[in-house]
């Protein structure tokens, strides 16, 4: 006898979508279980492992929720093992699967911003703030990626949204902070950053463009203080706000030295064969060394063109600033050369040494006063940067100025 016989077309359709639930059901608990292992996995740091139960999740139960965390986890146990490209061809995967989803777009664009692929990551951003206007992290983002490519107005725009829809959040305030620094705009910068930080006392990145703000007014001083702030917050970025003080700061004269017998501590009507036992006779010369060590590394070619470097008779505002303290010369008196005869610099200890010579005249008797011989230096340091004009040249009087 047939089974069916006696049962209604309806009570058959009733009880097939009644397995048919019961069956989704059941493969929903699994992936949701398997999801479950996957992430405890994740926890542990086991992210072979957990992506293992992700797939499995998503294939156990493609269209559900559990589907998406388990996209998104995947992709980030790829990330964490270094793989980029399987995380990026999972949150396509996860694109191809739910297309509306700005999450996965804004994480995708993450990826690809990391790696400096920057159109890539911009059309992702754009994707995601597209889908989901309101959202204050896809306009962040967005901001980030057009800050990256210059375009700096179009980045403010959208600060000024994340501002709006997160008036509470430190990261619009932060971006616009950035976006001032870099059109000049310094004091704006240093306002907006100072709101990010007031709402956020340990945000790290904000008070690294804060001191970088501050190094580009040239106020190392306060920028110090931020380097200060940061060594106790965050170690690295302390190393990249000393890194860029010393990039964008001027470089000076620290310390100037003789090695070989110039005294610049002696004055006027100082006997020149007292320099060295050499110029006690008529008509000879003497080559002497000094040695200029500079704050920061400087460009070695600039350092060695001896037409960078001028050496001369020092005058200045105030009568004992000048050479032979403003007294007329005597007749005995020797001219010290123009520039120096050779110059080489040590990156090392970023040190020029410098070799200028000294002749004594035709009666042996050649006097000079080297307390006011002033040298200085008119070149640049490794990162194009002029001298510091309060630091770029020396004499014995007057020291380094």
């Amino acid at each position: 006898m047939d089974p069916l016989i006696g049962i209604s077309s309806a009570a058959i359709v009733d009880s097939f979508f009644s397995a048919t639930a019961t069956s989704q059901g059941q493969l929903d608990y699994l992936a949701n279980s398997t999801l479950s292992r996957g992430i405890d996995r994740y926890t542990k740091q086991d992210y072979a492992g957990a992506v293992q139960d992700f797939r499995s999740a998503i294939g156990l139960s493609p269209s559900s929720d559990n589907s998406a965390k388990a996209y998104d986890y995947m992709a980030q146990a790829y990330m964490k093992q270094n793989k980029s490209a399987e995380a990026i061809k999972t949150y396509k995967a996860a694109i191809s699967v739910d297309p509306s989803n700005d999450g996965f777009h804004l994480s995708l664009g993450d990826i690809y911003f990391k790696n400096g692929q920057q159109p890539e990551a911009e059309a992702e951003y754009l994707l995601a703030v597209r889908l989901n206007p309101n959202s204050a992290d896809n306009r962040y983002s967005l901001g980030q990626a057009y800050l990256a490519s210059g375009r700096v107005s179009e980045a403010e725009v959208q600060f000024e949204s994340v501002t709006k829809l997160a008036p509470n959040s430190s990261t619009g305030y932060y971006g616009l902070g950035q976006a001032f620094r870099q059109t000049g705009k310094f004091n704006d910068a240093l306002s907006q950053l100072n709101k990010a930080i007031t709402l956020d006392k340990n945000f790290a990145n904000a008070y690294l463009e804060l001191g970088k703000t501050y190094a580009d007014m040239g106020n190392m001083d306060r920028a110090q203080k931020q380097s200060d702030i940061l060594q106790n917050i965050q170690s690295s970025l302390y190393s990249d706000l000393q890194g860029y003080m010393d990039q964008v700061s001027n470089p000076k004269f620290q310390a100037v030295y003789s090695t070989n017998g110039f005294s610049t501590f002696l004055g006027p009507k100082t006997a020149v064969a007292n320099l060295d036992p050499a110029l006690s006779s008529p008509n000879t010369s003497k080559s002497f060394i000094m040695n200029f060590a500079f704050s920061k590394e400087m460009d070695a070619d600039s350092v060695q063109n001896i037409a960078n470097w001028q050496i001369s008779r020092e005058s200045g505002p105030y009568t004992s600033d000048d050479y032979n303290f403003g007294m007329p010369l005597p007749s005995t008196e020797v001219t010290p050369p123009v520039m120096p005869s050779a110059v080489a610099y040590n990156p090392e200890s970023r040190t020029a040494v410098m070799t200028f010579r000294i002749a004594q005249n035709a009666a042996g008797d050649g006097t000079m006063d080297p307390s006011h011989i002033a040298f200085k230096f008119n070149g640049i340091d490794a990162y194009g940067k002029k001298m510091d004009p309060s630091a770029d040249q020396y004499s014995g009087f007057s020291q380094i100025v």
